[in-house]
């Protein structure tokens, strides 16, 4: 499998592409509403804990 001057060519790949499940279901869901006020509930701590402790 020679191409053009001698050079010979290289197999075909699938570009990156990747075939992942769409099917999967996670045991754990967590709403996105929760992860927002979980981090605002945890930068309020770390900034009263910081002015009272110093």
């Amino acid at each position: 499998m020679l191409g053009k001057k001698g050079q010979a060519r290289m197999p075909s790949s699938f570009g990156g592409l990747v075939q992942y499940y769409s099917e999967y279901k996670s045991k754990i869901t967590i709403k996105p509403y929760v992860v927002i006020v979980l981090g605002v509930a945890l930068i309020t701590v770390v900034l009263v804990a910081s002015t009272v402790f110093g």
